[in-house]
C-alpha cells in the first residue's frame, strides 16, 4: 500500500481502501469483508443520481462510511464518471469536510453527526433496510410509504460481503427484500427507485384530472 500512496503521492491515511491494489493491508482489518469496493459506491451512486426521481427533486441521497461518516449529497452534482477521478474526489472531501462549485454551491459535505443524529435532523420517518433476507416487499407498503407526509429513508448497503452493522440494523424499522434473487447494489437502487417512481407518476396523473 505504501508504494502505491507513493506514486499517487498521497499519504495512506488520506487514500481510499481499494481491494484491488490493498488486499493485503486489508486482511487485519476489523470488518475487512465489508471494505475496499469504493466502485461498487461509484456505479450505485451514479445511478442514483441519473434517475428521473432524482431530477424531479424528490429525492434525497446520503453516503455513511464504515468508519461511520455521514456524506450529504447535493443533488445535482456531477461525480466523476471516470473511477480513478471519482476516488480522487471523496479523497479530498474526508479530509477537507466539504466541495464546493466554482460558484460556491455545496456539491458534497461531511455532517457533523452520526446516523442516528442524521435521522433525527432529517425527520425521517420509516428507516428501511433492503436486505436479501427481508421480507418480500409489498405493493401496498410502497404506497403507504408514498403517502407518507415524512421521508422514508432506504437504506443499501454498496459493500462487497457481509452483513450491516448492529447500529444499523438496530434503526431499521423493517427489512425487506426486492427480489428473491441476491442483487447487485446499483441494481437494487435501479428497481426501489423505479418502484417510487411509478407512484410518483400516479400521483402526477391524478393531480392533473
Amino acid at each position: 500500500m505504501v508504494s502505491y500512496c507513493r506514486r499517487r503521492g498521497k499519504s495512506p491515511e488520506r487514500t481510499l481502501l481499494d481491494s484491488s491494489y490493498h488486499y493485503t493491508a486489508m486482511r487485519g482489518l476489523p470488518n475487512s469483508e465489508r471494505r475496499g469496493r469504493p466502485d461498487i459506491l461509484h456505479f450505485t451512486i451514479l445511478e442514483v443520481l441519473g434517475s428521473p426521481l432524482n431530477k424531479a427533486g424528490k429525492l434525497a441521497t446520503f453516503i455513511h462510511t464504515q468508519a461511520g461518516v455521514v456524506i450529504e449529497v447535493n443533488p445535482k452534482v456531477r461525480l466523476p464518471r471516470n473511477y480513478d477521478r471519482f476516488k480522487s474526489l471523496f479523497e479530498k472531501l474526508l479530509v477537507e469536510k466539504i466541495i464546493k462549485a466554482d460558484t460556491g454551491e455545496i456539491l458534497l459535505r461531511v455532517l457533523e453527526t452520526d446516523l442516528s443524529g442524521w435521522r433525527r435532523m432529517m425527520g425521517a420517518g420509516s428507516f428501511v433496510l433492503l436486505s436479501e433476507t427481508g421480507a418480500k416487499l409489498e405493493r401496498r407498503v410502497l404506497e403507504e410509504f408514498s403517502l407518507s407526509e415524512r421521508p422514508v429513508a432506504f437504506i443499501l448497503g454498496c459493500f462487497p460481503h457481509g452483513d450491516f452493522s448492529q447500529e444499523v440494523r438496530r434503526m431499521a424499522d423493517m427489512e425487506v427484500r426486492l427480489s428473491d434473487y441476491t442483487l447487485d447494489a446499483w441494481v437494487a437502487a435501479s428497481r426501489i427507485i423505479c418502484l417510487l417512481e411509478s407512484f410518483e407518476l400516479s400521483k402526477t396523473h391524478i393531480d392533473r384530472h
